[in-house]
């Protein structure tokens, strides 16, 4: 039995809810979801269980939780610091500055912070993109922080953020080992609520030889791989998902992460392999450096992508704000304001439904998860979210799924439920309390070490 993994779930009975399933032969309906030992046992119409807790879903929306596949929760007590800053900056300010000074409790704390935000904003699944692996007992802390909170995660091991600089951007330094260690003795368990994968550098942060050499590692171990690509004028210039075709490395256990300035050409490779992606929509409108989204690019390309947060100290860390900011860039590219490389006529486009799906099971999809989460299916985990409809913001909800990515906040997320363990309910987080005096003395060390003054 892993840490924290409860036994003898609460059998719970949602009834009278409108159903977005994201399973295609369900579809969306009024209906019921029992659930029963941590997993959807039915979904459908007028089911009953004397032995369930009944919530009285009518007014409101039941749909699978949302699944954030690239997030450096470490980050996740330094939130809203830069909402204006560059790419530039906040390498500098974040991952150089104030990286080398975290101890394994700012990483629990951090991470802490970054799950318990999510889960209050009915994100269920986070893919923990952890590039403070500054020691051994800073990984063992953020894997302690997951299993704390309750949240799903996919903890994808990284880089030290000590000597950033020699890390990235070639970089000849080959991928920690201690992610061997991880893979024996602390995460081996694949089918637990918090799993391992590999954060990788790739050939566009690191030498040929060296991204070669590391996706051996991680395959050899069995894990699936992400990678940062198309970063900017550095990723136009790499081009990191031709390199790993040309070199028989590209493939379907791989998902990219940004992809802004990868070219047509090489979102076709990555299709044409069943490698996925990963769109931080919001991040990417907010800071310059990166590039533009990818999505409709990806669409043309064939591939559907996840959605991702990416860090908390540009934007926020709930997916109704990234679905908002990645529709928002697909409608410059439509008025013709956007950026050269989505400059070609006849884009495919997205509405409210395809970023729900995007949100949902592609995120599942993207992560490795997908048998076990994404979708209201019966068979799988209950990880699922109820969002009050009959809300001031809400009303009248025409169209459920444009009302809750044009409206929706983490205030309308009335029950939260992951694994069948119910972690918000009325509205109410569970245990998030005593985080917030945490967050703010690890913000303090962290500063005072660094030498900088805190911000007024």
């Amino acid at each position: 039995m892993s840490p924290n993994q409860p036994q003898n779930k609460e059998r719970i009975l949602i009834k009278g809810a409108y159903l977005m399933t994201q399973d295609d032969k369900l579809g969306n309906f009024v209906g019921d979801v029992l659930v029963a030992d941590g997993r959807i046992l039915e979904i459908g119409r007028d089911l009953s269980d004397d032995r369930a807790r009944v919530i009285n879903g009518t007014g409101n929306a039941v749909l699978p939780g949302f699944i954030d596949t690239h997030r450096h929760n470490w980050q996740g007590a330094l939130r809203n610091l830069g909402p204006a800053w560059t790419y530039q900056e906040y390498r500098s300010q974040v991952q150089i500055g104030l990286g080398q000074y975290f101890a394994p409790r700012d990483v629990h704390v951090g991470n802490l912070a970054a799950d318990l935000m999510s889960l209050d904003s009915g994100v269920t699944t986070v893919r923990d993109e952890s590039h403070i692996s500054n020691s051994p007992e800073h990984s063992d802390a953020a894997i302690a922080a997951h299993w704390e909170s309750g949240i799903r995660a996919v903890f994808d091991h990284g880089w030290p953020s000590t000597e950033a600089e020699q890390w990235q951007f070639g970089s000849d330094r080959t991928h920690p080992d201690d992610i061997r260690r991880i893979r024996d003795e602390v995460l081996s368990d694949d089918s637990a609520r918090v799993t391992l994968n590999a954060m990788l550098r790739g050939p566009e942060l690191s030498t040929p030889d060296v991204s070669e050499h590391d996706i051996r590692l991680a395959r050899e171990l069995g894990l699936r791989i992400s990678m940062h690509v198309g970063l900017g004028e550095w990723g136009a210039e790499q081009q990191a998902v031709r390199q790993l075709e040309e070199a028989g490395l590209l493939a379907s256990d791989m998902t990219f992460i940004h992809l802004c300035t990868s070219t047509d050409e090489e979102l076709r490779m990555l299709a044409a392999r069943g490698a996925t992606a990963s769109v931080a929509g919001a991040l990417e409108v907010f800071m310059p450096g990166l590039g533009q989204p990818a999505t409709n690019r990806l669409l043309a390309a064939g591939v559907r992508p996840s959605l991702s947060v990416d860090t908390e100290t540009i934007v926020s860390g709930d997916m109704f704000g990234v679905m908002r900011a990645t529709l928002a860039y697909q409608q410059l590219i439509l008025a013709g304001a956007a950026g050269p490389m989505d400059r070609v006529p006849g884009l495919p486009t997205f509405d409210a439904a395809d970023l729900l799906s995007f949100a949902t099971i592609e995120g599942a999809r993207a992560a490795g998860i997908d048998d076990r989460t994404g979708s209201l299916t019966p068979g799988k985990e209950a990880d699922l979210i109820m969002i009050r409809l009959d809300h001031a913001n809400m009303l009248p909800a025409t169209d459920v799924g444009a009302t809750i990515v044009a409206g929706g906040h983490a205030g309308n997320v009335d029950l939260v439920v992951v694994a069948g363990d119910v972690l918000k309910e009325n509205g109410v987080l569970k245990g998030g309390d005593a985080v917030f005096d945490e967050a703010a003395a690890s913000r303090d060390r962290l500063f005072h070490a660094a030498g900088l003054p805190l911000p007024v």
